[in-house]
């Protein structure tokens, strides 16, 4: 859920203004902000996606330690607690502390800290999806499948999807239906362990199934774009970048960009929507060639971009991210510039 502020920098809050005082309050070493504003989120989506946001912040720090030392029965002290201890496990997976043996010790001991404090954030609050959540996140950690929880066959008939924490999603699903984080987390489990098919067929069966009964209006119809522009960066990454831009023009691929599109982005609640899902859709708008569309899409997103999925752009390298994102806005907006508000030369 990174977006870029207006003055260019990072800001993982978006256009939610309450978070970003949270997260500059983090950032300072304080938690009073971060416990205001989650006292005055009133729905589970933006619990969620509240809580995920500041985990990621307070990961780098000791300030959720702080607040439950100070409110050892606070409950949402805990739900954050289960938050950053979830994030640095994955934060040290992805720095591939596994195969160094002092610090897969260290991971042993990371994950056995954010298991606990998932269990105890549960037992606090069960009707909460967030500790669950965390427990599904960490199924990405676990490339052994060392737990019984992280293995279990799919849903009967689906025979293309692979075993994973699907108990788990579950869980998630009786608490918060069709939680979008939950299944972008199940999404990259299952690619963690994804057998011979590899991990960009996984992702596509998963979007594909996930896709077939979704709500007409939710935030999971764009998984597949997410499926998409995996499949964008490992053709990118394994010298296939003269066919990158027919990938993007497959009929299943304007099809699954028209269902985000209409289903997703003309229904959707601009005060909720994820930045990041917004930067996907330009994206893959942008590379079909519904310049229409992605000029429309460009203007809700205003001066928050996101690195993702622009970062994976062949035409520039990762670190000039938002020379990818410029160019296709500013390409759109004039041949389409109705759909910006005004002309734009």
């Amino acid at each position: 859920m990174e977006s870029s502020s207006p003055a260019g920098g990072v800001n993982p809050a978006g256009r939610d203004k309450e978070l970003y005082a949270a997260v500059q309050d983090i950032r300072a070493g304080y938690w009073m902000q971060m416990r205001q504003v989650l006292a005055r989120t009133g729905n589970w989506p933006q619990w969620t996606s509240r809580t995920q946001v500041l985990g990621v912040v307070a990961a780098q720090a000791n300030v959720v330690e702080l607040w439950l030392k100070e409110e050892p029965e606070s409950l949402a002290a805990r739900v954050m607690y289960a938050r950053v201890a979830t994030e640095r496990v994955l934060q040290a997976h992805r720095r591939d502390w596994a195969r160094d043996y002092r610090k897969a010790q260290d991971l042993d001991k990371l994950v056995a800290r954010a298991r606990d404090a998932c269990h105890q954030a549960s037992d606090g609050n069960p009707d909460d999806a967030v500790p669950w959540i965390c427990r599904l996140a960490l199924a990405e950690a676990d490339s052994a499948g060392r737990y019984s929880e992280h293995r279990l066959t799919p849903p009967p008939h689906e025979y293309l999807l692979p075993a994973g924490p699907w108990g788990l999603l579950s869980e998630v699903h009786r608490r918060d239906p069709f939680n979008r984080e939950a299944w972008h987390r199940m999404s990259q489990a299952l690619q963690a362990r994804p057998g011979p098919a590899g991990r960009q067929a996984v992702a596509t069966d998963f979007a594909r199934w996930t896709v077939s009964f979704a709500p007409p209006d939710s935030p999971l119809l764009l998984l597949p774009l997410y499926a998409r522009v995996q499949e964008h960066r490992e053709r990118r990454d394994h010298g296939g970048a003269v066919m990158l831009n027919l990938l993007w023009t497959r009929e299943d691929t304007t099809r699954a960009i028209t269902q985000a599109y209409e289903g997703w982005f003309q229904k959707r609640d601009p005060a909720t929507s994820s930045q990041l899902d917004l930067n996907y859709l330009a994206y893959a708008l942008a590379r079909g060639g519904f310049a229409a569309w992605a000029a429309e899409v460009f203007a809700a997103i205003g001066d928050f971009a996101t690195p993702a999925p622009w970062l994976y752009d062949a035409r520039y390298p990762e670190d000039q991210w938002r020379k990818a994102f410029e160019e296709d806005r500013v390409a759109c907006r004039r041949s389409h510039p109705r759909q910006t508000g005004g002309h734009h030369p």
